[in-house]
């Protein structure tokens, strides 16, 4: 995050062009709010695609080429590969005998893991020690509540009918509540706002400024496309290039670059090719089940980012000492 400035300004751009179109041409972007939001899974598919080797990546301290390779501990990675995917079909099988309970708790592991994403890579950015879940906790549920909360409360007349077709029960709770969660959204990110701005972390601040302008003005699922597509996955990515190069412990983004393309292609290739024939199925059925689909691999996906974040801030306790 701080070597590479395209992680910081292309997410601020994006999210900027589409908040300005949102208000000169509000009937454009509300026309292609599903496209814009298809695409933007689409270009965050590859961020969860190398969940399998990040554990290896953080690991002993052993060649990469042997990590996922014939020559590497296939069979551990098989076992951890099984058990992602048996967590996904785990958190599947909830979500289709208990649609309502499952859809509550991805919400809320939503809104902590988009929280804690901004606050660990604005940490890396800025040079402070990682802080994840005890740390800036203000700061984390502002982020949270801008995406999540939004989504279910801005303009319920454009998600109430997908939500609805998942549980009308939490469609209806969405509906009642709208009120008291926009008030409860302005609440958190104001205070988020307050403890930036004493902090004198201005840029951060501009950022959940202008995500909460996002969500408020531009069609839900056109923000949540351009955010996922541009934001939350680029600058995981970002993170998971940090790792690659470690790893590698060579100078220079390229050979990161190359690593985490080659690890990531066969996984993304999959994932892309299984929304494709959801997508082309194009009726309610499919799109369930493509919702369905990408909301179980984010169970496991959460758990891989929340280890790495653990190890992140284990790291920050241990050198802090060591750098005074």
């Amino acid at each position: 995050m701080r070597e590479l400035r395209l992680l910081t300004w292309l997410p601020i751009g994006a999210v900027t062009v589409l908040l300005g179109l949102s208000l000169v041409a509000p009937t454009l972007i509300a026309g292609i709010a599903l496209p814009v939001a298809v695409v933007g899974a689409l270009i965050g598919i590859p961020h969860g695609a190398v969940d399998h080797l990040v554990p290896w990546w953080w690991g002993p301290a052993e060649t990469t080429h042997q990590v996922g390779s014939p020559r590497g501990p296939t069979s551990r990675l098989l076992l951890f590969a099984a058990g992602y995917m048996a967590c996904a079909g785990v958190a599947l099988s909830a979500l289709l005998f208990a649609p309502t309970p499952t859809l509550v708790f991805f919400l809320l592991l939503s809104a902590v893991h988009f929280g804690l994403a901004e606050v660990m890579t604005s940490a890396e950015r800025s040079g402070r020690p990682a802080t994840h879940m005890f740390g800036d906790r203000l700061v984390t549920a502002a982020h949270g509540f801008v995406v999540v909360g939004m989504l279910l409360w801005s303009q319920p007349a454009t998600t109430d009918p997908l939500l609805r077709s998942l549980s009308p029960w939490l469609a209806d709770g969405a509906t009642r509540s709208r009120g008291v969660g926009l008030l409860l959204v302005a609440a958190t990110v104001t205070m988020g706002l307050v403890v930036l701005l004493r902090a004198r972390r201005r840029l951060e601040a501009a950022e959940l400024a202008l995500l909460a302008g996002l969500f408020s003005i531009a069609p839900p699922l056109a923000a949540f496309g351009v955010y996922f597509g541009l934001w939350h996955s680029l600058r995981h990515t970002g993170r998971l290039l940090d790792l690659a190069r470690r790893r590698l412990a060579a100078p220079g983004w390229r050979p990161a670059v190359v690593l985490l393309g080659r690890a990531g292609l066969w996984p993304s290739t999959v994932a892309f090719a299984a929304v494709a024939a959801l997508w082309f199925a194009r009726d309610l059925a499919s799109l369930q089940a493509e919702i369905a689909v990408l909301l179980a691999l984010t169970f496991p996906h959460v758990a891989v980012v929340w280890a790495l974040d653990r190890r992140e801030e284990h790291l920050s306790a241990v050198l802090r000492p060591a750098q005074r």
